[in-house]
């Protein structure tokens, strides 16, 4: 047993009892946030934000947030569309450079008549021009692999996406569901050159996003992105700006929080609206902020609520062509809540997609098998790392 179960379990004892303590200043908060949530002065933040008085995590807030609106009726015959994916990433153990993305899709059809498509699609990238990202305005390029092989499967799965909306009946309602949030953020501060998200977010993901509203002129279509147990604070910061006193509240506080009658300070969004929504309620929308999407987003905006679907408050993020369009802001609402009765708490279309996405450990080392007995069989050297290799013996 490698690891240390008595010394661990005697860490984990002191930081529950550490949290225990911490629950009266932290429900505090909450009661604080839900005032300022009660008196939030919209005009005023409209105001204050659009003159640059606070932060890049200061959203655009649409509505109250006091705001909670039920679903409408879903209608009688609908189609959803949904993807996921997954990778195995560059691995410098392995005998060749390659890596593989596998984009899972489902799409299902309610009514007359029903049906279910679900497929899975592996596809390997290993030559030279698969493996990097080069800038055609200079002499740099960046290879694939970690955040940014990342982010390339993100656009692998709206291009997916794209198809499969497509291939569904134009006149029959439908949502198109991805897997996550709909703001690329994987590649934002990590040091990337621009040609790099030109490449992948304005010429990929955002790409697809545009084709997905030019569908939506034609057809009844509600993009969205749908992200379980939402760690984000985007509408706690815009609740801090509105109560707080301090001259530049963009700028951290250091001031003990419990000290502050107001502070809404280190809790979540999903905490706020747990307080505040019923089973299928939603809440008002808000446009979050973000460079990303100025730059490289062809001039659409990204919105996003909260939602009730029972057993969690979910983050749900929609274009402004779906969030500004009653009919299609309406079908995401009532077939979001209707995936996740289904599924039991979790949009059903998502977890199949997921299904016909997943790489298990397993799958990754038949992976690697296969690779090994390819090169092998073509008398090509395989050779790997003294690491690699002492992971598969056991000495003692």
């Amino acid at each position: 047993m490698p690891l240390d179960f008595v010394d661990t379990a005697s860490q984990i004892e002191g930081m529950a009892e550490d949290l225990r303590s911490q629950q009266d200043v932290y429900q505090r908060r909450i009661s604080n946030a839900l005032e300022a949530v009660r008196d939030f002065p919209l005009d005023e933040y409209t105001a204050r934000r659009s003159r640059g008085e606070f932060g890049l995590d200061a959203p655009d807030v649409r509505e109250p947030p006091s705001a909670a609106h039920s679903a409408p009726p879903a209608p009688d015959g609908f189609a959803v569309a949904a993807v996921d994916g997954s990778h195995i990433d560059v691995d410098r153990h392995l005998a060749a450079r390659c890596f593989l993305i596998n984009t899972g899709s489902v799409s299902l059809t309610y009514g007359k008549p029903a049906q279910a498509e679900l497929e899975g699609r592996a596809q390997l990238y290993a030559s030279v021009d698969d493996m990097v990202i080069r800038d055609p305005d200079g002499g740099g390029e960046q290879r694939i692999e970690g955040a940014v092989l990342g982010a390339k499967r993100n656009v692998e799965e709206m291009r997916r996406l794209v198809e499969v909306v497509r291939s569904l009946p134009a006149d029959t309602p439908t949502l198109a569901l991805v897997d996550g949030p709909l703001v690329m953020l994987g590649l934002v501060g990590r040091g990337y050159g621009d040609f790099v998200a030109r490449e992948l977010v304005e010429n990929g993901f955002a790409s697809a996003l545009e084709e997905l509203r030019l569908l939506a002129e034609e057809r009844p279509l509600a993009l969205a992105g749908y992200v379980s147990m939402p760690g984000y604070s985007e509408a706690a910061a815009a609740l801090r700006y509105s109560v707080c006193d301090r001259a530049d509240p963009s700028v951290p506080c250091v001031a003990a929080p419990e000290t502050c009658g107001r502070c809404v300070g280190g809790i979540t969004d999903r905490a706020i609206f747990s307080e505040r929504l019923d089973a299928g309620e939603r809440s008002g929308l808000f446009t979050t902020s973000s460079r990303i999407i100025a730059n490289h987003y062809h001039g659409n905006e990204i919105d996003f609520f909260y939602m009730d679907v029972g057993e969690e408050i979910a983050r749900v993020e929609v274009p402004s062509w779906t969030s500004r369009d009653e009919a299609a802001l309406g079908l995401a609402h009532s077939l979001i809540l209707d995936q996740a009765e289904r599924g039991r708490g979790y949009p059903v279309s998502l977890m199949e997609a997921h299904e016909k996405a997943v790489i298990t450990g397993a799958d990754r080392r038949y992976f690697n098998e296969l690779v090994e007995r390819a090169l092998s069989d073509r008398g090509i050297r395989v050779g790997t790392s003294e690491k690699a290799r002492s992971k598969r013996l056991r000495w003692l």
